[in-house]
């Protein structure tokens, strides 16, 4: 399971691009690669849970929805987004995609991962 649908914003191509660049000039190694994703993640989480504080109104036709390990995606047709009463409301032809998770889930992901940045084998069932 992964929660990085963040690194594909303009931030994170761009982040990505710079350690692909760094790591094929052998300026830093696999492990700083890593090092600097999760750090980008957690910054990412923090910024949001600061500084938004808007919750956007969506109104369209649900096509769609699933419910994955805690990650919701939504699939909406011909949405209109308002971020507030006093804005002006977005329209969008075509669809729309949210995915939504638990902060929490975030937080139980990075700490589930060992030494190095390699995953830990985690087993499901009941407590």
């Amino acid at each position: 399971m992964s929660f990085v649908h963040y690194r594909v914003s303009t931030l994170g191509i761009q982040l990505e691009e710079t350690l692909q660049e760094l790591f094929r000039e052998k300026v830093i190694d696999v492990d700083l690669l890593e090092v600097v994703r999760k750090e980008f993640d957690k910054a990412i989480i923090a910024v949001l849970k600061k500084t938004v504080k808007d919750k956007p109104v969506i109104k369209g036709k649900l096509k769609h929805y699933q419910n994955c390990d805690n990650v919701w995606i939504f699939y909406i047709s011909n949405p209109e987004i308002r971020v507030s009463n006093y804005s002006l409301p977005i329209q969008i032809n075509g669809s729309l995609k949210i995915v939504g998770c638990d902060s929490k889930l975030i937080a139980n992901f990075h700490q589930k991962k060992g030494k190095k940045g390699k995953k830990i084998k985690v087993k499901r069932g009941k407590p």
